[in-house]
This record gives C-alpha cells, sequence and structure tokens, in this order.
C-alpha cells in the first residue's frame, strides 16, 4: 500500500467528506508521528507499536571497491518497534 492507496482507505473507513479532508488527515497524523520523534520523545499507539529516535555510534567500515577503511560518522535514525499485537496479526 502506497500513500495514495492509504489515503482512500481512510477516506473510506472514516467517511471524511472528500479526498482531501482524508489526505490531510493522514499528513497531520504523519506529521504529527515525524516532528514528535524529531524532537527527541516517543510516540507510542497501542495495539500497534512504538516510534522512536535512537543513536547509532559511529563504525568503522570497509569500502567493497577497494577495500579501504573508511570511517562511518554517527547518525540519528528513526525506529519503529512492532506491539505484540501487530506482531501476532503479522504471523497468523
Amino acid at each position: 500500500m502506497n500513500k495514495k492507496e492509504l489515503i482512500e482507505e481512510f477516506r473510506q473507513r472514516t467517511d471524511a467528506p472528500s479526498k482531501a479532508a482524508a489526505k490531510r488527515g493522514v499528513e497531520a497524523f504523519i506529521d504529527i508521528i515525524v516532528g514528535t520523534v524529531a524532537s527527541g520523545d516517543e510516540v507510542r499507539i497501542g495495539g500497534l507499536g512504538i516510534f522512536e529516535r535512537v543513536y547509532k555510534q559511529g563504525r568503522e567500515a570497509r569500502d567493497p571497491n577497494t577495500g579501504e577503511k573508511v570511517n562511518v560518522p554517527g547518525k540519528w535514525a528513526f525506529r519503529f518497534r512492532p506491539a505484540k499485537e501487530a506482531k501476532e496479526a503479522v504471523n497468523k
């Protein structure tokens, strides 16, 4: 499912008055999650999971073409941990 399909499904399930209203709802939901996680807080949605920001430590890697050592700097990453209910639904 892509974003366009998600908006259409959201419109049908919520009886949104228009596709534009459904699009605003989906985009607001995404913006809230991304903004909250980017600020350092986590978002917990019961039955779905936890969206959080984690720091990936820098490391030393090798260039596959030359075999040279390359330093990969640390960075912040977006992580999602699914809830038990979501895991169970996927494994049915």
